[in-house]
């Protein structure tokens, strides 16, 4: 902690996001809730305002993930041969992790914000199958927004005690994470449901109008028959 706050302390912002980029990159500092809690110091301190704090924060995570979608893209099956995934994702395996990320690649990128182990493998993996770029930037930006200015705040208001928050921060990652993603799949939800219901709606009201123009087409015809009768 003491040599990420010296490091913070020329220019908390610019430092903020390089030291970001490199934890991304899986290079020291390591820990971004170090980081984020030290900017969060520097809040306290008066040296940055709070929403600059996490502007530079935000901008610094998605920035480091981003390079390693890219990497993970341009690199193709290469992928597999770093040393981080080599050990791990032997062909039978790594068949059986590409079929599961195809089907559950929304989780798992979502749930990898919270898993720093699990984070580099699944960014790379994003890349690697070809994953939208827009969508792998809307989930890691849904959770980055969900522990950046929480972590930032944190540091801020408990400046005294860093290394006591930076404590209940990694006993509770996991816990926190699920929760968020329970948050984040209930308001999801939410949201298909509502657009479902408005589809069905729409469908309704679609379907009473074609059959009032169809009543109005039928009348006349009904009228003009009626009259014939009457003539003969």
């Amino acid at each position: 902690m003491d040599v990420v706050l010296e490091l913070l302390a020329s220019n908390p912002g610019e430092w903020a996001f390089l030291l970001l980029v490199a934890c991304g990159l899986g290079m020291p500092p390591w820990s971004e809730e170090l980081v984020l809690l030290g900017t969060g110091y520097f809040v306290a301190q008066g040296d940055i305002g709070y929403l600059a704090a996490v502007l530079w924060c935000y901008s610094g995570i998605l920035a480091g993930d981003s390079v390693i979608y890219v990497l993970g893209r341009l690199a193709g099956e290469k992928v597999y041969g770093l040393p981080i995934l080599k050990h791990h994702l032997r062909p039978a395996r790594r068949r059986r992790f590409n079929q599961n990320f195809l089907q559950h690649g929304t989780k798992a990128v979502f749930t990898a914000r919270f898993v720093p182990g699990l984070r580099l493998v699944a960014y790379l993996v994003a890349g690697n199958l070809r994953m939208p770029y827009w969508k792998f930037v809307v989930l890691d930006s849904i959770g980055a927004i969900l522990t950046v200015p929480i972590s930032v705040w944190l540091g801020w208001k408990f400046a005294a005690n860093l290394d006591a928050v930076l404590d209940v921060l990694h006993q509770f990652r996991v816990p926190l994470g699920i929760l968020a993603a329970i948050a984040v799949a209930y308001v999801w939800w939410r949201l298909g449901r509502s657009r479902r219901v408005k589809l069905l709606t729409l469908k309704r009201k679609r379907k009473e109008l074609h059959q009032e123009k169809a009543d109005e087409g039928s009348a006349p015809a009904t009228e003009a028959g009626n009259a014939s009768e009457k003539e003969s």
